[in-house]
This record gives C-alpha cells, structure tokens and sequence, in this order.
C-alpha cells in the first residue's frame, strides 16, 4: 500500500520563493531564481508563513512514498539540519549583496553631488530618496514603468546612471555608457526632450539605454549647463501624447532643483565650519593683544590691532623683562594670502621665545630671522620693530626691520627713528638696524606698521594717515587723555572703512 503527500505545484512553489525570503526581504528574480534551484536541488522549499529574522525555515517539497512496510523512499537528498545550514549560508549572502546594492545606490546619489563635501551616510541616503522619488512620481505621472538618471561626467564624454526607479538594483553598478553615439541624449541636450514611440522600429535612429519598448529623454540642466540626462520608460510601444512630455520636463526641472539645492546645502555647512573656524581663531588672536596699563610708574602704554578681515596679519605687544626695562614691539607679515596671519603667529612665537633671555633687540630680530628662514626657507617675511626702554633713565635701544615705521613725538613736532629696509627672513644672516633711543618727559615712542601711517606728508587726504597727523593726533591727547587715543583712532579707521591689516603701539613717559 502506497501513501503519497501532495506535491506543491511550480506556481505554488515560485509564489511562496517571492512571497517570502530571508529577513522579510522582497526577493529579485536572481533570488527566486536561486531559491528554485536549491529547491530542485536539496528537496527543501522556503516557508513562507515565516518572516523572522534569522536562518529561515524549510519545509520537505519532495514526493515522499511509503512501501508495504511502512518504511519512507524519496526522500529530500539532504537531511534537514544539513539544507538548514545551507539556506542559513546563503542568507548571510543575500543579505550582504542587498547590503551593498543599497550602498551602491547611496554612492550614485552622492556623486551627483560632487562638487560638494561627502555628507554622512544618513545624508547620503535621504538624498538618494528625494531623487528615487521624483523618478518615482515621472513614472506615475506618464503610467510608465520605469526611470533614470544619468549625469555627465566631468570630461562630458560619458553618461553615468545616478539614479532609478523601476530597474534592477544592479543597473547602478553598471559601466558609463558613452556620450559619443548616443543620439537620443545628445538630441535631448538640443531640443530638451526626444521622443521614442517604439524602440524597435526599423526606421527608429534612437537608441534607448534600457531593453524596453518606449522612452522618453529629457535633459536636466543647471543654469542652462546640461549635466544629465532623463529617461523614463513603458514595457510596450505606445503613441506618447504632449501631457507625458510635459511630465517628462517637469520631472528633469525638479532633479536639477533637488541637486542644486543638495549642493548649496552642503557648501552652506562647509562656510559654516570655516567661519566657525576662522572666528576661533580671530578671537584668539583677540586674546594675545595685551590691554592697556601703567607699565611702571611714570609710564603709560597702549596700542591697536585692526582688520576688517577674519583674520590679522599683524599684531602688537609690551611687556616688563626679568631685568625691569620695558619691551615693546610692533610686527606685520608680508603674503596675500590666508597663510599670512600663519607666518605673523609663528614671528610672534619665535619673538616671545628669545624675549625672556639676555639679547640686545638686535640679537632677537637675528634670531627670529634665523627661526623664520629655517621653518620655511624665503617664504615668510615679517617686518618688525622691538624696543627695550629703561623706565629709569628712558633710555634704550630699539632694532627694525622692513617697512614698519617708529617715530618720537612731543608737543615740539616729530622725529623719525627707523628707515624702510629688507623684512626679516629675505636673506640667511639677516642683520636688522639698530637704533639709541632716548624719552624725555612728555615724549611719545610710536611704532607701526606699514599700512598705518603714511611715510609722505604731502598728502591732502583726510583718509591718510601720515606722520604729522599721526603726531598731532597722539600729542593733543596725550596729556590729559591718554588712554583714549587708540579708542578714538579705532573710530577713525571704522569711520574710513579700511581694510589693510594695520598694528600700532605707543610708549608714553609722563
């Protein structure tokens, strides 16, 4: 006697393979495809009522017959624990395939913005979302059944698929197909959208990209730049009416506004962190200034740093030595460029490390030349003027280099003390000037640099600040408000809108 369980029919077994798969996943055909054969293979078919997480469950698919005596033939080929570790295996792969199609899809997305800094992978995901579902509301739109994108590439000699609807997943990862021969894209990028009523006309001269029946190819412009193409498809020949053409250049409009504002989004966060960035560093260079004090008795000094720009190039300093003599100095880096506020901080440290030792200011200028020239040979010239003032007898020393400038002032006029020579660092060996200085009672030592006062009195400019206008200014107020000359010149350089870098610094003996 012959006992026979019912075999599940092919269809059964194919609806079941797509109906359900390991993790819960919507199977592609290669994995139908795959799970059939394991099934003709082992005798073991998926169970679709299982949708766990984890090794998927098999149930027998084979006939099984039982003879007179009770005992089972055809039989599954592998035993049960053994088809369980097989589908297990193979789960882990399909899993990890699925893993890197998604991965392939943010990749495309995000290389249509390449032009932008890389967003993190959450970014990158939501805007390969915003681009599936404009393709996805193109294909609704028309009834069709499928969509692309393809973007230029940077030579504009290929076209690269960033983004579909309706597809397999592994399209994304197929080669650029070339821009030379493909008419229907070079047309679009003419005349903005082709028209392919039946792919497989025998007088059709377009070719579609993808094996189907009809296409739409519009192109997607940025500010009327060509950077991609469109394509949207049916699976039969069909006369396509104006309303899907329509559709068709809506839907190329939308991409290009969607990447284009994924674009300024990025490049808004990166100002963001470079201003962020460039304020840290403004307010620490804010920090180094010294504020204004009596220095010793008998002894007021002040001075100013200002920039309309992030960042300044120059900066001023004072300080009271071991020895008791009083310091102060004036610097100014020489680069158009952003590495110029770089080249004044590292003059500052290299100035601030020999100022604690016995050197004449002569010997530190030699020395923060020396350090300039060895750190980056030739490229980071710095004019600076230091002077050591004895608060007891005012008198001193003072050593410049480059085209910052010093003058005495007193209620009789000016006299200068420094001439325009070679910055530091121009030369190995460099030998700055040097200079005898004496304050009397009443007299001002003033240091600058170049932008901050005008070497030629001659000017008529009310906007120029030249050594007799900067003498009078200082010498008006000195006496009875000392403390308010570099507040009210501040004002003046608001007032006159500059912009060069300027530094100043004022010594004055009571």
């Amino acid at each position: 006697m012959k006992t026979t369980t019912s075999r599940p029919s092919y269809l059964r077994l194919h609806r079941a393979q797509h109906d359900s798969a390991p993790g819960g996943e919507v199977p592609t055909d290669e994995m139908a495809a795959f799970w059939h054969s394991f099934t003709e293979s082992t005798g073991w078919r998926l169970d679709r009522r299982s949708r766990a997480i984890g090794a998927p469950k098999l149930l027998p698919v084979r006939e099984v017959v039982y003879d007179e005596e009770g005992d089972a033939a055809g039989l599954p080929s592998l035993t049960k624990p053994a088809a369980q570790h097989l589908a297990a295996s193979a789960a882990k792969l399909i899993v990890r395939l699925r893993e890197s199609e998604q991965a392939v899809r943010r990749q495309e997305a995000e290389l249509v913005a390449t032009a932008t800094p890389l967003a993190p992978p959450e970014g990158q995901a939501e805007f390969a979302d915003r681009l599936d579902e404009i393709l996805q509301q193109a294909v609704e739109g028309t009834s069709f059944v499928a969509a692309a994108f393809y973007m230029l590439d940077d030579d504009t000699s290929s076209l690269k698929m960033r983004a579909q609807c309706g597809l397999s997943e592994q399209s994304l990862a197929a080669s650029s197909r070339p821009l030379r021969g493909a008419l229907a894209d070079l047309e679009a990028m003419v005349s903005d959208v082709v028209v392919i009523e039946d792919c497989a006309a025998g007088d059709e001269i377009y070719n579609s990209p993808e094996p189907l029946a009809a296409g739409i190819c519009a192109v997607v412009s940025d500010d009327d730049v060509p950077i991609g193409t469109l394509w949207i498809w049916n699976d039969t020949p069909l006369a396509i009416d104006p309303s899907a053409t329509a559709v068709a250049r809506l839907t190329a409009i939308a991409l290009a506004a969607e990447i284009a504002r994924e674009r300024m989004t990025r490049r808004g966060g990166e100002i963001r962190e470079e201003t962020q960035t460039l304020r840290a560093v403004s307010h620490w260079q804010q920090r180094q200034q010294p504020a204004a004090t009596p220095l010793a008795e008998g002894w007021f000094v002040d001075g100013l740093t200002y920039t309309s720009a992030p960042l300044a190039s120059t900066w001023h300093t004072w300080d009271i030595l071991p020895n008791g003599t009083i310091a102060l100095a004036v610097a100014q880096a020489h680069s158009d460029a952003a590495d110029a506020s770089m080249i004044a901080a590292t003059a500052r440290a290299a100035f601030q490390s020999h100022l604690g030792y016995r050197l004449s200011p002569k010997q530190v200028l030699q020395r923060v030349s020396d350090t300039l020239w060895q750190t980056n040979t030739g490229d980071q010239l710095v004019s600076l003027i230091y002077a050591n003032i004895d608060p007891e007898t005012g008198e001193g020393t003072l050593a410049s280099a480059g085209s910052a400038q010093a003058m005495i002032l007193s209620r009789y006029g000016f006299r200068a003390i420094t001439k325009a020579s070679e910055p530091l660092c121009s030369f190995p060996d460099y030998s700055p000037s040097e200079t005898i200085v004496r304050l009397s009672p009443g007299e001002v030592l003033w240091a600058a640099s170049r932008d901050m006062m005008e070497a030629n009195n001659n000017t008529n400019s009310t906007d120029t600040w030249t050594q007799q206008r900067v003498s009078k200014f200082v010498i008006d107020r000195v006496q009875d408000a000392s403390h308010e000359i570099v507040p009210a010149m501040c004002r003046a350089l608001v007032e006159q809108a500059a912009v060069a870098d300027r530094s100043a610094a004022l010594l004055y003996r009571q």
